[in-house]
Formats: C-alpha cells, sequence, structure tokens
C-alpha cells in the first residue's frame, strides 16, 4: 500500500480531492520494485496509479491481500470509484482517501 498527498486534480478520467490517499495493490515477487516504482512516480504512464499528480509519503506492506485490505477500507474511506479496481469487480475501488492510523485500525492492525 502507498499512501500520496493530493492536491485537487483529475488523473485520467478520476477527480482527486485534497488529502492524503492510501493506493492498495499488489506486489507479488517483486515487492521492493513495485513499491519503489510507486514511490518514485514514473514517467511511462501504465496503471491508474500512476497518473496521479500527488506526492508519494511512503508505503507499508501488510501481510493480508489487496483485495481484503481493498474490501476492508471500501466501507469505512472515501474512495474513487473505479480507481485501480478493474481486475478486483468485488471491490469499487483501490484508491482511498484515508489516514495511516486509520488504514491499520480498518484491517485488523494497530499503530
Amino acid at each position: 500500500m502507498v499512501f500520496f498527498l493530493c492536491d485537487p486534480h483529475v488523473a485520467a478520467k478520476f477527480v482527486i480531492k485534497s488529502g492524503v490517499y492510501a493506493y492498495v495493490g499488489s506486489c507479488g515477487k517483486s515487492c521492493l520494485k513495485r513499491v519503489t516504482r510507486h514511490l518514485n512516480r514514473p514517467v511511462k504512464k501504465r496503471w491508474h496509479v500512476d497518473f496521479l499528480n500527488c506526492a508519494a509519503l511512503y508505503a507499508v506492506v501488510l501481510p493480508l491481500c489487496e483485495r481484503e485490505v481493498a474490501k476492508a477500507l471500501a466501507s469505512r474511506c472515501d474512495y474513487i470509484p473505479g480507481f485501480g479496481s478493474t481486475d478486483d469487480p468485488d471491490s469499487p475501488s483501490h484508491l482511498f482517501r484515508c489516514q495511516l492510523d486509520e488504514v491499520l485500525q480498518y484491517v485488523g492492525l494497530t499503530v
């Protein structure tokens, strides 16, 4: 999960309000490479998250699958409908407007 500080803007077709956002994704076998890519804000745009015009704050790797985390956050945090969830029909989004302490609480972990 990567946290971003965003000012209001439009990322691709998504309207982003100001605030702290948590992007939920998987990192698989190349976890460090994937997280580093998101933190460094790549020039080549491939995924929805690449289109965010936000400052990357930090990353947190959780011992949970991305679908579990997205499902838990969807019922508790504001989210951007359809963002990053094209391969997860059970979740309305994978980008949530939430602070780190809220995310950890909502997924059953503590600060």
